[in-house]
């Protein structure tokens, strides 16, 4: 595995030259390439060490950094085709960077055997898109709150050319659907602890899963009920919470079955 981090590391190369030249649409060609090779790689690695190629006699791994970095890819598609008249293809450039970023990082944090026994696949999926969709609402936050500066300052020069209210959107709809997708994870985490261990049990990366859906939960209707300074300061309170998400997952683990 990681045979994939050569790819997105080319590009964010070619997107990032990109963004600062426009008129090459070249690099903007090759960049998003890339980045699409990247992702079927990942994937046709992952298939292979599912159903075993290869491995005899060796141990298959996967690391929930590398299946949220080519998840964030996979949502950054479905984005550009279900909001092609925004120009979200402005966005690739972030979204290469965060998959380089985390691939790196699932060479040697939150590695679980496919071994792993009684690990329900609706416990990955969702755990894998809710800490996704709260990083991508994070870093949407972050551009936000670029433009509103910009803004403020009587500039027209936005992040990425991209107008606020699309900033704002992207900032709302993936923490709703991240927040979501969170509560399921929990729930299927206790059930499958009681269906698996006849109890409920938590160990450090449940613990701490809990104490961050408690987290956006406040974040969450502190902010619908217009309480300050959640209401105005929201963007960096789901800051905070996105570097707590990746703590979550870089420094906890399963006790149980699982490593990572």
């Amino acid at each position: 595995m990681g045979y994939e981090i050569g790819f997105y590391l080319l590009s964010t190369i070619f997107l990032l030259y990109w963004i600062y030249n426009p008129s090459e649409k070249v690099a903007k060609r090759l960049g998003l390439t890339f980045l699409g090779l990247g992702f079927i790689t990942f994937t046709v690695e992952s298939l292979f060490q599912i159903i075993g190629f290869g491995q005899v006699g060796r141990e298959t791994t996967l690391s929930v950094f590398q299946i949220l970095a080519n998840t964030t890819v996979a949502v950054f598609y479905f984005v550009l085709v279900r909001f092609r008249k925004l120009n979200v293809v402005r966005f690739a450039p972030v979204v290469s960077s965060l998959a380089l970023f985390f691939s790196l990082l699932g060479l040697k944090l939150g590695v679980f055997g496919s071994d792993a026994g009684g690990l329900p696949v609706l416990h990955v999926f969702t755990s894998v898109l809710a800490f996704t969709l709260l990083t991508l609402s994070a870093v949407a936050s972050l551009f936000r709150l670029f433009a509103e500066r910009q803004l403020k300052r009587g500039s027209l020069k936005l992040p990425l050319g991209l107008p606020l209210n699309l900033w704002v959107t992207l900032e709302r709809k993936f923490f709703f659907f991240g927040f979501v997708f969170l509560t399921l994870n929990l729930v299927l985490s206790f059930l499958w602890l009681q269906i698996t261990t006849g109890s409920v049990r938590c160990d450090s990366r449940i613990c701490a899963t809990v104490a961050l859906w408690f987290y956006y939960l406040l974040l969450f209707h502190l902010e619908r009920f217009g309480i300050e300074p959640f209401k105005s300061r929201f963007y960096l309170f789901n800051l905070l919470g996105a570097i707590f998400a990746v703590a979550v997952l870089a420094f906890t683990h399963h006790s149980f079955n699982v490593r990572g």
